[in-house]
């Protein structure tokens, strides 16, 4: 689930608001806290993945 939600993050601020969409569904559940943790992690990796994708880039 993490990564289908994540995996065309950019940035923080849009990994955010993806973390509080999601907790406004879910925290009332008891496993929110790994989801939370979950989603956190796969968005830092489609971040990472990003910046280095755009580093590699020559700017023209």
């Amino acid at each position: 689930m993490s990564e289908n939600l994540t995996k065309n993050c950019t940035n923080e601020a849009q990994l955010e608001k993806i973390r509080k969409g999601q907790e406004r569904k879910f925290r009332w559940r008891d496993d929110w806290p790994a989801m939370e943790k979950a989603i956190m992690a796969a968005g830092a990796t489609a971040i990472a993945a990003y910046e280095d994708k755009h580093k590699q880039e020559p700017h023209a």
